[in-house]
């Protein structure tokens, strides 16, 4: 008798480890299109042999573990890429902003407007007394000042924009660091108590991931369980079930400094080695801040220049030339402004070199269009033209980079599917290797349920 409960026995085993492939099975394919979602996998064995008739008998199978089909290395290549994905996505997309500031293909731009500046001071030089001329010569002066604060304008928008996504930035990252060591503590304390932590695991990763996309980091996996997150150079973000937050310190210029909440004073910008976090500080104080230095610098010589020569003649009131344009602020070309004289009155424009004396000073004026200035190193036109052409450089090295970035991401995804993806045809392979693995434990237990009857029957 003992010999038909043991078939009973390996039956029941058998239903069971095919009920518990089936659900790890609908698992997978109800999980298929989920982000981050590892396949599962039951793992079976043959349980221990019983004795019967002095024979060894396998007694049924059961379900060792369920399996969490993962790739670290694979892995560990998916955060670090995300670091780099994330760094080259912010900076295309914000020179892609820049781009449209500085677009002179479509005429209207800075360019042309300053070629009309200059060809206004050559035909006030023509016709130094013209009215004409002169109204003509103050619009052109006043249409370059407007250019000249609308594209500083944009940059210093740029600018504030990024910087408040830096603020949104590091409170994302604070959000998955105190969820990462939520998730340490979760999954310790599962794993000690033989708990399947599969989907845990799983959005631990997945934070791991967009973690990465935000700063760069390295991880490391503690024997119990849990992952150890630190910065590039070694900073600790997560230890175990602690997280420590980041914050944000406005410095002198207004813009945001990267600390750590309990440490304000000492700012980790420079600890911030990749991810959008790190684009974000780099497209701010270095990208963007460089071409709002150049358009200041190019907006400071021009009204220098022209100034100087202004201040040297005399209108046609016979007075001495003031400013031409007023003296740019702290606040560089986004204050540019042609003189309230000129503009109320463009008599008050030093055309001749003395009194009544022509337009030689209007002339000498529109020289400076072809002076080498700009700390001697190129003519107005030929700093901004080159200022205009290193943006577009930068785009198109930005477009390669995310491109480039992104690419070795999709082939490190499709690695990735191959091993942990789910794929519907294998699942449903396996849910009919499962349901004739019940099917055959269920007619295993019908056949030893007929000969115990008959056995009973018989006695």
């Amino acid at each position: 008798m003992s010999g038909i409960y043991q078939i009973l026995n390996t039956a029941k085993e058998g239903l069971r480890a095919a009920q518990v492939g089936m659900a790890v099975t609908g698992s997978n394919v109800t999980n298929a299109h989920t982000p981050g979602y590892v396949r599962q996998r039951a793992v079976m064995a043959a349980t221990s042999p019983g004795e019967a008739a002095g024979n060894d008998i396998q007694t049924g199978v059961e379900v060792t573990t369920i399996e969490r089909l993962y790739n670290r290395f694979i892995e560990v290549q998916m955060v670090e890429q995300s670091s780099q994905v994330g760094e080259a996505s912010i900076r295309k997309e914000t020179l892609d902003r820049i781009e449209t500031i500085f677009n002179e293909t479509d005429g209207g731009g800075l360019s042309e407007l300053m070629n009309r500046f200059w060809q206004a001071w050559e035909d006030l030089s023509a016709n130094p007394t013209g009215q004409v001329e002169r109204t003509a010569l103050a619009n052109a002066a006043d249409n370059l000042a407007a250019m000249f604060r609308e594209y500083a304008g944009e940059l210093t928008a740029i600018r504030g924009d990024l910087n408040t996504q830096v603020a949104a930035a590091v409170g994302e990252l604070n959000g998955y660091l105190s969820d990462i060591a939520s998730l340490n503590g979760k999954i310790v304390e599962g794993l000690s108590g033989g708990v399947n932590v599969n989907n845990l695991l799983d959005q631990r990763s997945a934070l791991l991931k967009k973690t990465a996309g935000l700063i760069d980091i390295q991880y490391v996996e503690e024997t119990g369980g849990a992952v150890n997150v630190l910065t590039s150079d070694g900073r600790s973000l997560v230890q175990g079930i602690a997280s420590w937050q980041l914050g944000v310190q406005v410095r002198s210029d207004g813009f945001y400094d990267v600390v750590y909440a309990d440490a304000p004073a000492a700012p980790i910008n420079g600890a911030i080695g990749g991810g959008r976090l790190a684009g974000l500080i780099d497209m701010r104080d270095t990208t963007a801040k460089g071409y709002l230095d150049d358009l200041d610098g190019l907006a400071g010589a021009l009204i220098s220049a022209v100034n100087a020569r202004h201040a040297s003649g005399y209108d046609r009131y016979g007075n001495a030339g003031g400013t031409f344009f007023e003296p740019l602020g702290a606040t560089g070309a986004r204050d540019m402004q042609v003189s309230s004289a000129v503009l109320s009155d463009p008599n008050r424009i030093a055309a001749s070199a003395t009194v009544n004396a022509g337009g030689d000073n209007a002339r000498a004026i529109a020289a400076v269009r072809d002076e080498i200035l700009m700390g001697g190193a190129a003519t107005l036109g030929e700093f901004y033209a080159s200022l205009v052409g290193r943006v577009g450089q930068d785009v198109t090295q930005a477009a390669r980079r995310e491109a480039h970035e992104t690419g070795v991401m999709t082939q490190m995804t499709n690695a990735w599917e191959q091993t942990s993806g789910v794929s519907i045809d294998e699942e449903m392979m396996n849910l009919i290797k499962y349901q004739m693995s019940y099917q055959a434990a269920a007619r295993l237990a019908m056949a030893a349920d007929e000969i115990l009857r008959s056995l009973l029957e018989m006695t």
